[in-house]
């Protein structure tokens, strides 16, 4: 599984990308959401963890950026900020779950397995055409 961790706390990113390769994921690290961005859009990846707190773009506009180029992987945002309106706002502009520092490691990689798991299963639209015949599922 490869993954997208945006972490600008050096100490942070390299604690977390430790644990994450102990466990087999391939991770690479972006350290502000103008990298996050780019990274995301030009890498296949199967999730991206995204701090809210970023240098240059904060994580909610990455994350806003992100889906607007259609990208579809999971965003699982990781972030200080507790309040309800600040997991509303990450949950709104496109993420996929909210998880509050400090948080435990077992339970970060339950919801990378549940995100990752559902990720899987392809978004079919309503309808679907060929020619002049129209299936609404």
């Amino acid at each position: 599984m490869r993954l997208l961790l945006v972490e600008d706390d050096p100490d942070a990113a390299r604690v977390l990308a430790k644990g994450l390769r102990e466990r087999g994921y391939a991770v690479d690290v972006a350290g502000d959401g103008e990298i996050a961005i780019v990274q995301a859009a030009t890498t296949d990846y199967d999730i991206v963890l995204l701090d809210v707190l970023l240098p240059k773009t904060d994580g909610f506009a990455a994350c806003r950026a992100i889906r607007d180029s259609g990208c579809v992987v999971p965003i699982l945002m990781l972030t200080a900020r507790d309040s309800v309106e600040s997991r509303i706002e990450g949950l709104d502009c496109g993420a996929d779950d909210y998880l509050v520092k400090p948080f435990d490691f077992g339970e970060l990689l339950a919801r990378l397995r549940a995100l990752i798991r559902r990720g899987r299963h392809p978004i079919l639209p309503d309808r679907l055409s060929a020619g002049s015949l129209v299936l609404d599922t």
